[in-house]
């Protein structure tokens, strides 16, 4: 009888679950096995109005100077829109007619730090294609890339910020293959024979590489920076030098 019993109980669960579409209810709400939904993207939020006057671009500087104050005080988790608003010295809702939210904020920052890297880069890998000693410029561009990013305010906490924040990370990796191109368009006109898509990924690569360990070296209080980053440049150079083609050994000379 507790057999039968039991497989009625199956029976009956198992024609709920049919009726369900192979799906049970969660004591949540949700159905069994089901993902919950993803949160949403904080920088989906509509962007507010562009600074146009001058008056209007002096707020956003305050409220950007605020936003880095705060960055470097206690991180990401210390910045709210309340913070910020307090810190600018502005109403808040001052603040939000110029920002949705808080990684709105985060992201005008970065994105403007981010440009003053690529111009950069830009600039000197540009007038690098022309040079026999491109290489040893290369690590001349590093040091310059580096001596920016210390110059930057709250240069590092921006950083540990953008990888706290899976959107604010996506603005990092869209800088990463922009700067990846202008580092490709130098290694495709150094090195033409190699195929187009090795140049790309080499390319993002070396593009990854730097950024990382430029985070390394900044984020290092042992007084070493320097060091670390001529260890940097050494072995960026190495990479790039491997790439030339080896040179074609002679036939060994036939006995007398």
């Amino acid at each position: 009888m507790q057999a039968i019993a039991a497989g009625r109980k199956a029976t009956t669960e198992t024609d709920a679950d049919m009726a369900s579409g192979g799906q049970q209810e969660r004591k949540d709400g949700r159905p069994a096995g089901k993902a919950p939904a993803r949160k949403k993207d904080p920088l989906s939020a509509p962007k507010r109005r562009r600074p146009k006057q001058e008056r209007s671009r002096a707020t956003v500087d305050q409220i950007l100077a605020a936003a880095v104050a705060i960055l470097e005080q206690g991180g990401f988790e210390a910045v709210t829109m309340q913070a910020i608003a307090a810190a600018a010295g502005i109403n808040i809702a001052t603040l939000y007619s110029y920002f949705p939210n808080k990684h709105h904020v985060l992201a005008h920052l970065a994105r403007l730090r981010l440009d003053e890297r690529l111009e950069l880069l830009e600039r000197e890998l540009g007038a690098l294609k022309e040079r026999d000693d491109w290489i040893d410029g290369y690590g001349d561009v590093m040091r310059k890339l580096f001596v920016l990013r210390e110059g930057q305010a709250s240069s590092v906490a921006l950083r540990q910020a953008m990888h706290a924040s899976p959107s604010l990370w996506e603005i990092d990796q869209e800088g990463n293959a922009r700067a990846a191109g202008f580092v490709a368009d130098l290694l495709h006109a150094k090195f033409p024979a190699i195929r187009r898509e090795d140049i790309d990924i080499r390319a993002r690569l070396i593009a990854e590489y730097v950024t990382a360990t430029l985070d390394f070296i900044q984020r290092n209080e042992t007084g070493m920076q320097e060091k670390i980053l001529e260890e940097i440049v050494a072995l960026t150079a190495s990479y790039l030098r491997s790439f030339a083609p080896a040179p074609e050994r002679s036939p060994p000379a036939s006995p007398a």
